[in-house]
């Protein structure tokens, strides 16, 4: 893992990370669990913010399985 934010470092920002991140949450694919390739370092800001777009993307795919 790294120190620094990699989504913010995408953005050519440097920021200290404070999280590790599963990329495919643990509720999409609990087989990640350990999968080292499925962690990232993000700062809370990214984090929070990717957990919000993931959440939505989720209950899009469970409001579609209902038509």
């Amino acid at each position: 893992m790294h120190p620094l934010c990699e989504s913010c470092k995408r953005r050519g920002i440097m920021r200290k990370g404070d999280v590790v991140d599963h990329i495919i949450e643990l509720r999409d694919d609990f087989s990640k669990k350990l999968d080292k390739n499925n962690l990232q370092t993000l700062c809370y800001s990214c984090h929070n913010k990717k957990t919000k777009i993931e959440k939505a993307k989720r209950e899009k795919r469970k409001s579609q399985k209902l038509f």
